[in-house]
């Protein structure tokens, strides 16, 4: 049966970084910086949390989701490729371009999983038909396709242990849970949580270092943590109604950074949501675990050089 749970105290933003899709928040201990994404900007976004201060930096095509790399670069899933970005000195080098139909798809979220491997969605650029798949990346660069048939992917995100995984047919409403081997499925996805209209639009998800399940809802102004029979076991809310993603962080990964987008709302929206596309912060009594690492490794010859500049 599903409960309502215990409701968190509400976050606070951070940044009013008007991102027209925030999305893929990604805490790297290592430098205690909080990277994000704005897919509608065309933006790479970080937040260093002990000065308080944002940087961006321009990507020549918009990335959607990132993973930490075992060698120290940042993996960045771009539109229909993925490439690895080197923090420190702004270099952007090629990783894998997957077989993907040849229009109407691009990448949307994606994680790695405690295997080393990196697992991406794809989606429908009009939200409306079923195209789209999950993939997962090797760390030898095989990559192989995963078929799901979902509007707008989101996820996939896994257990501690990586012995379930998580996927999100966003459209749909439905949150779907699966069980793993050595880094692959075992069984087809079976219903793990719904929301209802009222709810919103499951988006992007964090696992927590109990394995509870956090969906951030598009339209619904919320975060919901799910327990492990798909419960409500506490809530988020937040003052804005687009809430694409949540990542845990901070010195003991017990604050929650949650992203959120404009994309949707109207002026009279935006009017009354000034911290819309922001970045939110919020201190909850449950931890998380570092992020997994893709184990991969990508060409050293870069593309392009990336700059950081502060915001």
């Amino acid at each position: 049966m599903r409960t309502a749970g215990r409701t968190s105290r509400e976050a606070r933003c951070v940044w009013a970084a008007d991102a027209v899709l925030g999305e893929a928040p990604l805490w790297l201990a290592a430098e205690q910086a909080l990277y994000w994404v704005d897919i509608g900007g065309g933006r790479l976004l970080r937040y260093r949390a002990a000065a308080g201060r944002g940087e961006a930096c321009a990507m020549p095509e918009a990335v959607s989701a990132l993973a930490p790399m075992a060698d120290g670069r940042l993996l960045c899933a771009a539109q229909r490729a993925l490439h690895a970005l080197d923090p420190r000195s702004g270099r952007l080098a090629p990783l894998a371009r997957p077989e993907l139909p040849p229009r109407g798809i691009r990448i949307n979220d994606g994680c790695a999983h405690p295997d080393g491997a990196f697992w991406f969605g794809t989606m429908d650029l009009d939200e409306r038909a079923a195209i789209g798949d999950y993939y997962r990346l090797s760390p030898d660069g095989a990559c192989e396709r995963i078929p799901a048939g979902f509007a707008v992917t989101n996820g996939p995100a896994f257990s501690p242990e990586g012995d379930f995984g998580y996927f999100v047919d966003s459209l749909t409403r439905r949150i779907l849970r699966a069980p793993m081997d050595h880094g692959r499925l075992t069984a087809p996805p079976r219903l793990f949580a719904a929301l209802t209209a009222e709810e919103g639009y499951p988006d992007g998800l964090a696992v927590d270092a109990a394995g509870g399940v956090w969906c951030a809802h598009w339209g619904g102004g919320r975060l919901s943590r799910f327990d492990g029979g798909g419960r409500i076991s506490d809530t988020v809310r937040l003052p804005v109604s687009n809430v694409t993603k949540c990542a845990f962080g901070g010195a003991r990964l017990d604050r929650l950074f949650v992203t959120t987008a404009r994309k949707g709302l109207d002026g009279a929206a935006l009017a009354a949501q000034p911290l819309a596309g922001g970045l939110f912060e919020v201190e909850v009594e449950h931890r998380g675990l570092p992020p997994p690492a893709y184990r991969g490794t990508a060409r050293d010859a870069a593309d392009r050089i990336c700059v950081f500049e502060a915001t």
